[in-house]
């Protein structure tokens, strides 16, 4: 039984189960009457707010419709992050890391009783395993991916997907589109303009989505004629290395776990210097998404004047080490980093960066509180 079937499989499992009446809170949210069925119920999955991409399941409209009326709503001005939502008749609620449904337009989060936070969470853990790729190392994806062989690679942002071959690579996969119509596939996931910039991606083949990083700059040996693509591209896996330097290109093992739905558990239990590190990443691979996972929350007071601060730098890159002597029962860490800053328009600056994070116990997650970004040192 193919991996593919036996999910479904656990879905109509699930889906058949029993579903068991819940008793009134005593405090109800006012959800929308299940009277109406003009959109069906159901919850989704996509790596960002914005990704077209999206992987989504039914519910049944009556039974979440009420489930959500007799739930327990509490104020919560905290906009969680998350790549789950769930839709019951045309309101979007976004579920946290508790199984709560935070409605953004009330600032409500509203706790299901145990046997909805139940389902839910076979629901997500469901959807998020068919959405997302699996991580394999290298050094089998190269055996499940050898020279010559044919996939399919989709952009797990817009959901666009295009033809690739492996053509050569010994530490990781270098690849070219088969086709022209492949390659102006691959431009338009890139805005029509070739990048180095990584993309998270799924590499599909016989059924099986593998998760991994590429970029988007045509570069060295060709091999395949009139593809419209001049040279190969890299694929990335978890341990692979970049030909020149032969060390693991932390930004592409970075997209690997957002293609794998594997980023949220890696901050999770990261360092300091690592959730700093995620900050750099962040400028470089335009992903904004990231910047603000990193924040405590959407409505952070400094996250949209970090964001416009940095929102014209091309490429930063770090120039001294991190401070690795922090306790591990502290509650708030600093650490000043100097970094080379290349803006468009502007000539190269070097600026001191001044981060200071924050974790609300010992168990919890760094999370970045403040970012200031000191005059230019010559």
């Amino acid at each position: 039984m193919s991996i593919r079937l036996l999910k479904m499989l656990v879905y109509v499992i699930i889906w058949a189960a029993v579903w068991q009446s819940s008793t009134a809170n005593a405090y109800a949210y006012a959800a929308p009457a299940a009277d109406s069925a003009n959109e069906q119920a159901r919850i989704s999955v996509k790596a960002s707010p914005a990704a077209a991409y999206e992987s989504s399941l039914p519910l049944d409209d009556a039974a979440w419709s009420k489930m959500v009326r007799e739930g327990i709503a509490r104020k919560a001005q905290e906009y969680p992050n998350s790549d789950t939502y769930v839709t019951v008749h045309h309101k979007t609620y976004v579920v946290d890391a508790s199984y709560n449904l935070y409605d953004p337009a009330e600032a409500v989060s509203i706790q299901l009783e145990d046997a909805g936070r139940q389902q839910l969470r076979a629901f997500m853990w469901l959807l998020r395993s068919t959405h997302y790729g699996v991580s394999i190392p290298w050094e089998q994806a190269k055996r499940r991916f050898p020279l010559k062989s044919t996939f399919t690679i989709m952009d797990v942002e817009s959901g666009l997907r295009f033809e690739g071959q492996r053509r050569a690579g010994s530490t990781h996969a270098d690849v070219q589109p088969l086709t022209r119509k492949d390659s102006g596939i691959m431009k338009r996931i890139y805005g029509g303009k070739w990048s180095w910039k990584r993309k998270a991606i799924l590499v599909i083949k016989d059924g099986q989505a593998v998760a991994a990083s590429m970029h988007g700059m045509p570069h060295g040996g060709d091999g395949i004629p009139d593809n419209g693509f001049s040279g190969h591209f890299c694929i990335h896996f978890p341990g692979s290395s970049t030909h020149g330097s032969g060390l693991v290109d932390h930004d592409h093992q970075i997209m690997i776990l957002k293609a794998a739905g594997a980023l949220e558990h890696y901050m999770t239990q990261s360092s300091p210097s690592d959730i700093v590190e995620l900050f750099f990443t962040s400028i470089n691979q335009k992903e904004p998404e990231l910047m603000t996972a990193i924040f405590p929350h959407r409505a952070h007071e400094q996250l949209a004047s970090v964001k416009q601060e940095v929102s014209n730098i091309t490429a930063i890159r770090r120039i001294t080490d991190y401070d690795r002597h922090a306790s591990s029962d502290m509650l708030v860490s600093e650490a000043a980093v100097r970094a080379t800053i290349h803006r468009t328009g502007s000539r190269k600056e070097t600026r001191t960066i001044l981060f200071q994070l924050r974790r609300s116990a010992v168990w919890q997650p760094w999370k970045v509180e403040s970012v200031v970004f000191h005059k230019s040192r010559t």
